[in-house]
């Protein structure tokens, strides 16, 4: 069987696809993060998580010996560096064609179907991917929690910390936040709330998780969370402004400007299931520039994966096939 692979490895999840040669998709499955190589055990993990997503995707489709298929190309995207994963996967994945990217190569293009086009995600972090027709890309953001990761859930949990302790030194307005911090994270004092993220009590992770909190505080009309919440869209679509202004520049002479093609701006990730986060961003990405067309990835990552994996091979798949991977549940 000619097949192609897909895989979308992560901090929580890897995703596995499996098409034909017609583009149809045949079989997927899920296994464990397969990320981290660089921790104590990380690559043995990763060369578990991926050999078991696999066999199990093949076995589906009734391959009983797995180890001896040979995919006609592989995708793989992976969060972090790809130096020492490549240097696994090209030993256990057999493919005539193995390509591994930045998790964010194949979020944009699963995004954008392959369109020319920008995605942003707002996970946990943030970051920002684009390309035009030509093929230049260009990636900004996605520097982590210290340096960047504007706009992400992470920020917005940091924020409505720093809301409750500017309340307390009387530097900022009240704000829901603060008691509602206090009773659920079980603290009496801003002291004793700040202690538990510098002893590490409570990770980055957690942090990341009260921007749930801060969109019910906003959705109960606290200003102060509505505002974190709408600075952090403004934050996301300057991501994508900076992205627009590398691959997608103006042209300088009226008459092109009047013919000028729109692109698609997607987005994905938590942060967006905020209406606040979603309508600041939308409005400030279409105010700033009236090309764009604001909407949600098409496909999930891994489908980005696998439509790379085709294109690697040189298979040129029709836009009605992508279009119809719409209809699959990864």
């Amino acid at each position: 069987m000619r097949l192609f692979l897909g895989v979308d490895g992560g901090q929580t999840a890897t995703k596995t696809v499996v098409g034909d040669e017609q583009g149809a998709i045949v079989a997927q499955s899920s296994g464990g993060p397969s990320n981290h190589t660089e921790e104590p055990g990380g690559p043995e993990r990763l060369e578990r998580v991926v050999l078991a997503s696999i066999h199990e995707a093949l076995g589906s489709i009734g391959i009983s010996n797995p180890d001896e298929l040979t995919f006609v190309a592989a995708c793989f995207g992976m969060t972090g560096e790809t130096e020492i994963k490549t240097r696994i996967l090209q030993r256990i994945v057999r493919t005539e064609r193995l390509k591994v990217v930045h998790d964010s190569v194949n979020a944009l293009a699963g995004a954008t179907a392959g369109q020319p086009g920008i995605n942003v995600i707002a996970g946990t972090g943030s970051v920002a991917r684009g390309a035009n027709a030509q093929g230049d890309e260009a990636r900004v953001g996605g520097w982590g929690h210290m340096f960047g990761d504007e706009g992400s859930a992470y920020w917005i949990g940091r924020a409505a910390v720093r809301a409750t302790l500017a309340e307390y030194d009387r530097m900022a307005p009240k704000t829901i936040l603060t008691p509602m911090l206090f009773e659920r994270l079980s603290v009496t004092s801003p002291y004793q709330l700040t202690e538990k993220y510098y002893a590490g009590t409570l990770s980055r992770d957690h942090l990341a998780g009260l921007s749930v909190w801060v969109d019910e505080a906003a959705n109960q009309g606290d200003q102060v969370s509505q505002e974190i919440l709408r600075e952090a869209g403004r934050d996301l679509a300057r991501l994508a402004q900076a992205v627009i202004a590398l691959v997608f520049p103006r042209p300088d002479d009226a008459l092109h400007r009047a013919s000028e093609q729109k692109f698609l701006v997607c987005y994905a990730g938590g942060a967006f299931q905020s209406e606040f986060v979603l309508a600041s961003f939308s409005d400030s990405v279409s105010n700033s520039d009236r090309r764009t067309e604001v909407r949600p990835a098409l496909l999930p990552p891994v489908l980005g994966s696998l439509l790379l994996a085709y294109r690697d091979a040189g298979v040129d798949l029709s836009r009605s096939t992508v279009g119809s991977w719409t209809k699959t549940t990864v």
